[in-house]
């Protein structure tokens, strides 16, 4: 593989605007029971209130939804 074949992937600060696209891969990793012991996805405003601001991250990768990461 050459770097040109690489994807690109951006690490950013994980918006309340992107949680539509986070709460699906949270929900994804409940039916797989692989990413959580939670049974529901919270809304943005408990997940929000749950997580540290300053620690909150979205992976984009053109034309795909990467992944994202949070700290209690």
């Amino acid at each position: 593989m050459t770097t040109d074949d690489a994807a690109t992937v951006d690490l950013e600060p994980l918006q309340p605007a992107d949680w539509g696209s986070v709460a699906a891969i949270y929900r994804e990793g409940i039916e797989t029971r692989n990413a959580t012991f939670e049974t529901d996805v919270p809304s943005w405003e408990a997940w929000s209130a749950a997580h540290l601001a300053s620690c909150r991250i979205v992976a984009r990768a053109p034309g795909a939804r990467a992944s994202w990461a949070g700290v209690r």
